[in-house]
């Protein structure tokens, strides 16, 4: 069934990213080496490697970083949230409730692509890797309740704003506006995504990594089950990163999905459920918030996401 749905659901993509993507560029996607080649926490089974874009090839200013920049907290308790961005728009760690950490263990890997379907050309910046071709972010705006970093591609053909937004509440939550513009003079589809690997608490001290990952039309997640029917030192507790509202203009021809992905590599922006397995329990995974878009030339199409704590 499980299986099903994300053939169908893919379908529904095809229009943008995954009709532009031949077989043959498929078979050829590249992989990263597995994270703990490269300093995140020590793998407990295969599935750390994931289906990723190649390695930037060089490290042209800014370099991808997992260097916490931008600190936001809220809260107390049940309510309390931390979470941290790097200059380059990454969040390099979520907190909450209290002492709970769902994505900072030993480095944290989470971010945001973009893919130019035509000529499919990757944009990514993922805080452990990016691909080498932006240009330096510009900040915004930085408050106690907000941060707004700005980054085009060094092509000058896109630009990405973000606006990460503190929100207090029962339970808290970080919103993440993304706005992505066309600055050429044409038009072109455009594939734009979100991707974390969500980790469980107290998982870099036992070791253990394991944790249930799902998602739907609307959002993606990881959380740790029910301690009675899994063995883990770990609390049952859960990061969701949730599609908010519609893409504005709603005029626009646009697709959206949320999909787990085994293992704890990053997405190819421009075939991101490469590595799609459907549900997975009391594994290794990570999620992705996937849209598509075909905008005129100028064009900027916005959409609106939150991490929030379950």
């Amino acid at each position: 069934m499980k299986v099903t749905r994300a053939l169908t659901l893919g379908s529904v993509f095809a229009f943008a990213l995954f009709a532009a993507s031949t077989p043959a560029q498929n078979q050829t996607a590249t992989q990263l080496p597995p994270l703990s080649a490269i300093g995140h926490h020590p793998s407990n089974s295969a599935d750390a490697a994931g289906v990723t874009p190649e390695q930037p090839k060089h490290n042209s200013p800014p370099p991808a970083t997992e260097t916490c920049k931008y600190t936001f907290t809220a809260g107390s308790g049940k309510t309390f949230m931390k979470y941290c961005i790097t200059v380059n728009g990454n969040f390099v760690g979520f907190q909450s409730p209290a002492g709970v950490e769902m994505l900072q263990q030993g480095g944290a890997f989470e971010g945001y692509g973009v893919c130019d379907v035509s000529p499919q050309t990757e944009y990514y910046d993922y805080a452990y890797t990016d691909s080498g071709n932006w240009d330096a972010p510009i900040l915004v705006t930085n408050n106690s309740t907000e941060v707004k970093i700005e980054r085009t591609t060094s092509d000058g053909l896109w630009t990405l704003t973000q606006t990460i937004t503190k929100v207090t509440g029962t339970p808290p939550y970080a919103k993440i506006t993304m706005a992505i513009k066309n600055n050429s003079s044409e038009p072109k589809t455009v594939g734009l995504l979100r991707f974390a690997a969500f980790v469980p608490e107290h998982a870099l001290a036992s070791g253990d990594y394991n944790e249930n990952y799902d998602g739907t039309f609307n959002s993606v997640w990881g959380y740790i089950p029910d301690l009675t029917t899994y063995s883990t030192t770990s609390n049952p507790y859960g990061l969701m990163l949730q599609n908010v509202g519609v893409p504005e203009p709603t005029s626009i021809v646009n697709s959206y999905l949320g999909f787990a992905t085994k293992g704890e590599g990053a997405p190819n922006p421009c075939n991101p459920q490469a590595n799609f397995v459907g549900t997975i329990i009391n594994g290794e995974g990570s999620g992705v918030l996937s849209y598509a878009f075909q905008l005129n030339k100028e064009q900027t199409v916005t959409v609106t996401s939150r991490y929030i704590p379950f």
